[in-house]
């Protein structure tokens, strides 16, 4: 749950593009059987190739749906993580530049309250 009411099936999920019902106008109950945001992804119907084939979906259910839209532009996609994803190559690429990365230990700013609100007011975000 969110502050405002909205049911997420995580806290990733608001990303993506579907619109998630709010327990302010709906039960728990109906959100969780019959509410489209919270169904589009059970079972394996909707599963692509590799996934839908795979002997790992009854362990990962087709992995996460927010990495695949995020890394992929398309959340029925494989997820990338996934070796057999074809879309892995994503991953595999952002692991060799950050192999790479010519940026130290040191020069990374850690995420907290009081970092965060400084970053929020640069507008470095």
């Amino acid at each position: 749950m969110t502050p405002e009411g909205t049911a997420l099936p995580c806290h990733s999920a608001r990303q993506l593009p579907v619109q998630f019902p709010s327990v302010l106008e709906q039960s728990l109950e109906d959100i969780w059987y019959h509410s489209f945001g919270f169904n589009r992804y059970r079972g394996y119907d909707w599963m692509p190739e590799p996934c839908r084939s795979c002997d790992e979906k009854e362990k990962d259910f087709g992995g996460c749906r927010c990495q695949a839209f995020m890394l992929t532009g398309d959340a029925d996609n494989a997820d990338p993580v996934c070796s057999k994803s074809p879309h892995h190559g994503k991953i595999l690429e952002a692991r060799r530049e950050a192999d790479c990365s010519d940026i130290k230990i040191g020069q990374l700013q850690f995420r907290n309250r009081s970092n965060s609100q400084l970053i929020y007011k640069s507008g470095n975000i």
